[in-house]
């Protein structure tokens, strides 16, 4: 079987910016809720793969550009994901890949808003960076310029330690960009108002038009379709991006040297 080390250098190779592991069984990721055995019952290890955003892109104010460098990560993360499961199956492990953003369960009591593990947390377990005021996951090397994804396998990996030090330093900028004002001064985040604000060509978008269609009249309804929000929703679901806002990250200094 691969050691830890060996295996990070060819998911490297693969094209990963960032790669940790944490134990299956952490406390900190039971604190948190976390249950990679419910995916895999004999897990033993949680690998966590980070790749960088384009930050030029995300701070271009260009919506198009932003999307598509998201879209290509997002492929990047799906090939790595797919070729590491691979790869530990050639060496006789088990493994398993969670979605880094879709498809997600959509049930009464997640509601498209929480998916098989959290990648941020796992991230965070795995040493690859801590969580900012934003909430997002900061890393020392790109700020929060990066998405994960997530394998759960029963290869018994050597761990990495969380980061001692939070490349946060609280300073506000995150809060103060946000459009949605959903950054609270304690620090909490009103995921609502972020997600109308964020997702509003995605489910939240498409719940909004469709309302628009009860008891309208053909115009209205017509209007309704005809629109660019309408047609925005459209592109976002062939697509799979549907992001609408990245203040709080394109605000950040954090790994901006």
């Amino acid at each position: 079987m691969l050691s830890a080390d060996e295996l990070k250098e060819q998911v490297q190779a693969m094209g990963a910016d960032l790669v940790g592991v944490a134990s299956a069984d952490s406390s900190l990721l039971q604190e948190h809720g976390e249950k990679p055995e419910r995916l895999l019952p004999e897990a033993q290890s949680v690998i966590s793969i980070g790749v960088a955003l384009n930050r030029t892109a995300v701070c271009s104010g260009n919506l198009i550009l932003n999307r598509y460098d998201t879209m290509c990560v997002y492929e990047r993360i799906n090939h790595i994901c797919m070729e590491t499961i691979r790869l530990l199956s050639r060496e006789g492990a088990s493994a398993i890949g969670v979605p880094p953003y879709l498809p997600v369960n959509m049930a009464s009591d997640a509601k498209g808003m929480k998916g098989e593990i959290n990648h941020k947390t796992v991230a965070a377990v795995a040493g690859l960076g801590n969580i900012g005021l934003s909430r997002l996951l900061l890393t020392p090397d790109f700020g929060p310029f990066v998405r994960l994804g997530t394998i759960i396998t029963n290869a018994p990996l050597s761990i990495d330690q969380p980061l001692e030090e939070n490349p946060c330093d609280q300073c506000d900028l995150c809060r103060t960009a946000c459009p949605a004002e959903a950054i609270q001064e304690d620090g909490t985040l009103d995921y609502r108002a972020c997600t109308n604000n964020a997702l509003r060509s995605g489910l939240p978008g498409a719940i909004g038009i469709a309302r628009k269609f009860i008891g309208a009249e053909e115009k209205e309804i017509k209007g309704a379709i005809y629109s660019p929000d309408f047609w925005d929703i459209w592109q976002s679901a062939v697509s799979g991006i549907f992001y609408n806002c990245s203040e709080c990250m394109a605000s950040c200094p954090i790994g901006s040297d």
